[in-house]
């Protein structure tokens, strides 16, 4: 009753604010929105106190833009947006959900302007699902390809005397030989390769489709890049030369001049559209980063394996059970954009989706990569959806194990060895394995494939004879996993929110609010725990050293 109550409230309040504003004909023509950097699906905003004495504005984030171009759309009076790009660099299934949520602002009748500020091919392969494009006049449109670069440690790692062993499920499940190997397998070169050129098509068909030409002169073009405003402009892949100050005549129609207003100025002008009471929400629960034991934290050093955002199996288990507790809650969408990581703390968090799943439906919704262990803790989910560019798939195990003995002896250490047990030296750094320490060692690894292949059969319905040509570490697209089964939809957030819905018997609306979960009570989105100490920093370097069965990507990106 109370909820009833509170959202009739609001909704008398934002009538009466729509009413003064259309006493006081306040009008926005065009809304401009700037987008840049990664454009994570979500970002928490500053609190009250950062944003005003500090400064603080909220990130851009994809699920802020959907809010954005909801109030944008739903305003009668305006004509559409300008879209200002200006250091993109998200990743290629974001880059995909930004053009979904363009083209279906256009199929509501309003207008897209594009403004390349940065024209990179990401920049450019999501203009081209907008009306205009519009360049500076002394820009260049950089759409050079693309380019997938890997380094190999194994020279380097010699010159100070250290060294690793790997062992794999197989040779697809290449996340360690660049450490072992002077140069790339080919099986590594093969599947890059493909993926390379299925990347490649999409953007070719994008920039064909949008701008009306034949695929083989797209091609041509890129080949030519960079190139200048002028040239862009005389090929037709540009609309207009202008710099920012300029749109406003650029759009005018006829004699009227336009308003353009950024998107701070023109809150206070658009429309704001009506609450929908709901009884049950459903909740996200975001899994970001390399999947690592222990809490989620951000280690700001550049560490292969275990550098960067991780994801720890005990929030993302806190944030599962606070969602299953909860009876507002009624389905759950895992967001998982991860490269995955320890195949043990996978399978703790795989636990936890397969017990919630018991009692409320699971959709994961995939990012730019959910592979290796952000596969494993997909698997059980009621349906998984990914984009066409998603990077998945990558079943498989592998451990990469360093070997420091020549480093000791180099530095002057003398190490004298008493053990007790045949395999006491498996998980020491100090000497290459015994013989039957790697087979100790295999053994482990092909216990734990079997599992990660039992979790993926049991959760997708697939024969054996089904997943193993697909395992052992290939790497799929969003496009061919859904193909191979491995996924079920393609889609975003939107679609997730929406089939999660579904599944629960709730109203389907892609706007409804969404609760956020996280191992603390938060509305704020999901984040990383901040690595703030020294202690800290010394527990993590000393954990990158531990030899460790690892669910792990050999990649994040092309």
């Amino acid at each position: 009753m109370f909820g009833m109550i509170r959202v009739w409230l609001v909704n008398l309040l934002r009538a009466l604010g729509n009413l003064w504003r259309g006493i006081r004909q306040r009008r926005v023509d065009y809304v401009r929105l700037e987008i840049g950097g990664s454009l994570p699906e979500f970002a928490a905003s500053p609190t009250w106190w950062q944003q005003r004495f500090l400064g603080m504005r909220a990130p851009s984030s994809m699920y802020g833009l959907r809010r954005q171009l909801e109030r944008i759309a739903a305003d009668s009076q305006t004509t559409g947006m300008v879209l200002k790009l200006d250091g993109l660099a998200a990743g290629w299934a974001t880059l995909q959900s930004l053009r979904d949520e363009i083209s279906r602002f256009r199929a509501g009748g309003k207008r897209v302007v594009a403004y390349l500020v940065t024209a990179s091919l990401g920049s450019y392969y999501v203009a081209c699902a907008a009306d205009e494009i519009v360049l500076p006049p002394t820009a260049f449109l950089n759409i050079l390809g693309l380019r997938s670069e890997v380094q190999f440690f194994k020279d380097a790692l010699a010159k100070v005397g250290l060294a690793a062993e790997v062992e794999a499920v197989s040779p697809y499940k290449s996340a360690g030989e660049q450490f072992v190997n002077s140069d790339i397998s080919p099986e590594n070169r093969e599947q890059l390769e493909r993926l390379l050129d299925q990347r490649f098509a999409e953007i070719v068909r994008a920039i064909s489709s949008g701008r009306g030409k034949p695929a083989a002169e797209v091609q041509a073009l890129i080949d030519a890049a960079p190139l200048s405003a002028t040239a862009a402009l005389a090929h037709g892949l540009v609309d207009a030369l202008r710099y920012e100050d300029e749109l406003d005549e650029q759009l005018k129609v006829g004699e009227r001049a336009v308003t353009i207003l950024d998107w701070a100025a023109a809150q206070r002008a658009l429309r704001v559209p009506a609450l929908r009471y709901q009884r049950q929400h459903v909740a996200v629960v975001a899994v970001e980063g390399q999947i690592a034991r222990g809490t989620s934290r951000n280690l700001p050093l550049p560490i292969p394996l275990v550098g960067g955002r991780q994801a720890g199996s005990e929030s993302v288990i806190q944030a599962l059970r606070q969602v299953e507790r909860s009876r507002r809650i009624a389905a759950v969408v895992l967001y998982i954009n991860s490269p995955g990581g320890d195949a043990y703390a996978a399978d703790l968090i795989w636990r936890e989706v397969l017990r919630l799943r018991q009692h409320k439906p699971v959709v994961v919704a995939m990012g730019d990569v959910a592979a290796s262990g952000g596969y494993y803790i997909a698997a059980p989910a009621s349906a998984i959806l990914a984009q066409p560019g998603t990077l998945t798939g990558s079943i498989g195990v592998f451990v990469l194990r360093p070997v420091a003995n020549e480093l000791f002896e180099r530095a002057g250490v003398k190490t004298v060895v008493l053990s007790r047990g045949a395999h006491s030296g498996l998980l020491m750094i100090g000497q290459p394995l015994t013989e039957g320490e790697r087979a100790a060692l295999r053994d482990l690894i092909a216990i734990t494939y079997a599992d990660f292949k039992q979790r993926v059969r049991d959760g997708r319905a697939l024969a054996e004879q089904q997943l193993e040509p697909i395992a052992g570490g290939r790497v799929w697209l969003g496009a061919e996993a859904l193909e191979l089964g491995l996924i079920d939809q393609i889609g975003g957030m939107p679609e997730a929110l929406l089939r999660a819905q579904e599944l629960a018997g709730l109203p389907q609306d892609r706007s409804a609010p969404l609760v956020f979960a996280r191992a603390e009570r938060s509305w704020l989105p999901p984040q990383p725990f901040p690595l703030n100490t020294l202690a800290e920093l010394s527990e993590a370097l000393e954990e990158a050293l531990q030899p460790r069965i690892w669910a792990m990507l050999p990649f994040s990106e092309l």
